[in-house]
């Protein structure tokens, strides 16, 4: 456009967002915690959108079985860090975003530091998809966001769909909502609905530790789609506008199910 200062990298993003919108979105500084399938997609995407500032903290490396949904997996690219990877992809994309790389994922001890920012920008919004294995680290995390005032969300791939949770400050702990006595997720709990088509018997042996967890690259895009658009509707509409506990949404494309729900109290 004439007269624009628009990055022309995001000029189509220009009737989507307005001028002023894009400069917020542009000093937006968002913590992707966990790369793999819905966070590796979901910094791509806040790259592509024009976010100024990314947080990235994982210690995993590609492996082939992460091919079915990854954005950053190629047979290219086993063996060499998540984090790496994606990195590339988000400063290709835009050679100006500010980006820093966690390799050591999230710990107790680096928790403070990732929230604090870098070069005197704090986090704004936090994105937590690591992995179930992770427990603690999730358990962390959500305790410094809480403590903080950090929006934190989280975004589960679903088959041909997925779900999201986001978190405000005041929401109850994730650990008494979520985690069972024996230190794993309840992911009955968290996960409101599972698609018709799903084959059950690996869907019971997830819920009971044992397995996978079945995914597919529609859940990783659709759980980074929701996370993204639920971040830009904070930006653009405030916080109060999020869809935050004890609501949350589910979508699954293939059974055309979309649902904005309450968590029922226990």
């Amino acid at each position: 456009m004439e007269g624009s200062k628009i990055n022309p990298r995001f000029q189509r993003n220009l009737g989507i967002l307005d001028e002023e919108s894009m400069k917020k979105v542009a000093d937006t500084h968002v913590l992707v915690a966990g790369v793999g399938g819905a966070g590796g997609q979901c910094a791509v995407d806040l790259a592509r959108l024009g976010f100024g500032w990314v947080t990235l903290a994982d210690f995993d490396v590609y492996e082939v079985h992460n091919s079915n949904r990854q954005v950053g997996s190629f047979d290219s690219t086993v063996g060499q860090l998540k984090i790496e990877v994606v990195g590339r992809m988000c400063q290709d994309i835009n050679p100006e975003l500010r980006i820093r790389k966690a390799t050591e994922g999230v710990t107790e001890d680096n928790i403070d530091s990732l929230l604090s920012g870098f070069d005197g920008k704090p986090v704004d919004y936090v994105v937590e998809v690591i992995d179930i294995a992770g427990l603690r680290a999730k358990e962390w995390l959500h305790q410094a966001c809480r403590e903080q005032g950090i929006v934190i969300m989280t975004g589960l791939m679903l088959g041909f769909g997925a779900a999201l949770h986001v978190f405000q400050p005041e929401a109850p702990r994730y650990e008494d909502l979520y985690m069972l006595p024996d230190g794993r997720i309840d992911l009955p709990k968290i996960i409101p609905r599972l698609g018709s088509y799903v084959v059950q018997k690996h869907w019971d042996a997830c819920f009971a530790g044992r397995g996978h967890a079945p995914t597919c690259v529609i859940g990783a895009t659709t759980a980074a789609g929701m996370m993204v658009s639920e971040i830009m509707r904070a930006i653009l509409l405030g916080r109060d506008q999020m869809v935050s506990h004890p609501e949350y949404l589910y979508v699954d494309f293939f059974d055309h199910h979309y649902v904005r729900g309450s968590v029922v109290p226990a």
